[in-house]
This record gives structure tokens, C-alpha cells and sequence, in this order.
């Protein structure tokens, strides 16, 4: 069988079997990949300590191309992220991460520049104690994910003509087609989320800043709060996931998490 090496996010596991786990990575090369690592769970296994999420880690695994599980062969630590679980805000955030990325990534598909942004996020919340600042982070994140994994929304244009928007104080944001609305499609339209003329500005920014930038950005507390609004109803209309990590949150930043 061949082997393959990447260098991967852990995600989450789970027990199998009596001393097994299964984990789950998200591989810069070769995408999200579920792995079988044998007798882990023993106490003097060679695997102990290094298959907790949200570290990244070199791995080398075999098993058949495609397949739908894989084994693991060995894995060495390369950025480990203690602080993760040092504060149940940064924790909560943390899993956040991990959840988008197990419900927005398919098996086997390479995403090079969602793997860079989910290594920049963690990076900057393991950084970061201010809560308003967590927030902000995740938020950015999932713009710049949702993005990635091809869910852009639509903010330069209408998103049901296609026509250019006009300059007006209040945007109207349409999650379950994917964009802003111009007021003669709102009618078209079920469930209009309003936004701010400044929030759907900061919005389009978000997309052409990189991590590195973020905190420049600073939005306001009404800014990040209409983006929550907006942001989660969007993401929920694709994604339809639970993210339980959500509840760790402030009230001001989980906003539209329900089902659709």
C-alpha cells in the first residue's frame, strides 16, 4: 500500500475499538483524511500526547488511494498549541475551528489556501485573551473559510438581478441566495437580514485582507454584531451543521446559529 505524508491540522478523534482511535486531520496536500491510529490509547504508546486537536503535526499514513480510512505510521509535533486550552474562551473558539473545518472540507480534497487560514486563525487565537477580540478573530475566519471552500458572498452587485447597488444607508443581506439585495429585487426575496452601509463595507473588506491584517480592521462592536447576523444565517444555509462549540460564546456572537 502506498504511503503519504503531510503536514495536517488535528481536527478531533474518537475512541475504536478497545485501544484504537480514530482521527481526524486536515492535510495541507492532501485534505481532511480520517485515520485509524492503532493501540494509541495504550499507555506506552508511541502515538501518546500527539493526536490532540488543534495542533498541527507531520503525519505519514498508508492505506489505498481514495479510501475512506487510512493508518497511521508515525506523527511528529511540529506546532504544538497549549494554550488552547488554557482559558474556556480561547477553548471554545479553538473548537470552533475545527468544527467549520470537519463540516465545511470533504474527504480527500485539497484546499492549500483553507489550510492556511485555518493555521493563521488558531495561530491568532492562541495569542489572544480578549473576548471581543476571540470573536472578531472566528468571525474573520469564517468569512475568509466559507470563501475558500467556494461560498463567497455577493457584496459588489445585487445577488438577484446582478445590477449594481445603489449608495444607500441600509444594505439588505440575502443569506439564503448569498449576497446583498437592491431594493427593487427585496421583494423577491424571504428573511432580509438589514446591515449597515459601513458593516457591508467592512464586509467586503474582510475578503481582500489577509490574516496578517485583521487586526487592523478593528470593527466596532454594532459592526461585528450586524456580521454575526449575517455571517452565521449564510453560513447555516450551506453548511446545515450543529457547531456545539457556539455555546462557549458571548451572547453578541452567535447570533442566526439556529437551523435554517
Amino acid at each position: 500500500m502506498p504511503l503519504f505524508n503531510d503536514e495536517a491540522i488535528t481536527l478531533r478523534h474518537f475512541d475504536f475499538g478497545e485501544a484504537d482511535r480514530i482521527v481526524s486531520f486536515f492535510g495541507k496536500k492532501h485534505g481532511k483524511v480520517r485515520i485509524v491510529a492503532k493501540g494509541c490509547r495504550k499507555l506506552k504508546s508511541r502515538f501518546a500526547g500527539r493526536l490532540e486537536p488543534f495542533h498541527t503535526v507531520d503525519i505519514v499514513y498508508f492505506g489505498r488511494e481514495h479510501a475512506s480510512l487510512f493508518k497511521l505510521s508515525s506523527v511528529d509535533m511540529k506546532d504544538m498549541r497549549p494554550a488552547a486550552g488554557e482559558g474556556l474562551e480561547r477553548y471554545g473558539r479553538a473548537c470552533y475551528v475545527t468544527e467549520l473545518m470537519e463540516a465545511g472540507l470533504r474527504e480527500g480534497d485539497p484546499n492549500p489556501k483553507a489550510w492556511m487560514a485555518a493555521e493563521a486563525a488558531l495561530n491568532l487565537l492562541m495569542r489572544e485573551t480578549r473576548v471581543a477580540e476571540l470573536d472578531w478573530i472566528v468571525r474573520f475566519f469564517d468569512v475568509k473559510f466559507l470563501s475558500h471552500i467556494g461560498y463567497t458572498p455577493t457584496l459588489d452587485r445585487c445577488v438577484v438581478c446582478r445590477g449594481l447597488l445603489p449608495e444607500l444607508p441600509q444594505a439588505l443581506f440575502d443569506a439564503e441566495k448569498g449576497g446583498l439585495t437592491c431594493p427593487r429585487c427585496k421583494h423577491k426575496s424571504n428573511g432580509l437580514i438589514p446591515l449597515s452601509a459601513g458593516a457591508a463595507k467592512f464586509l467586503a473588506r474582510i475578503l481582500t485582507t489577509t490574516f496578517a491584517d485583521a487586526a487592523r480592521l478593528k470593527p466596532s462592536p454594532q459592526i461585528l454584531g450586524e456580521i454575526v447576523r449575517c455571517i452565521t444565517a449564510f453560513r447555516n444555509q450551506r453548511l446545515h451543521a450543529k457547531f456545539n462549540s457556539e455555546k462557549f460564546f458571548s451572547p453578541a456572537n452567535i447570533a442566526y446559529t439556529g437551523e435554517p
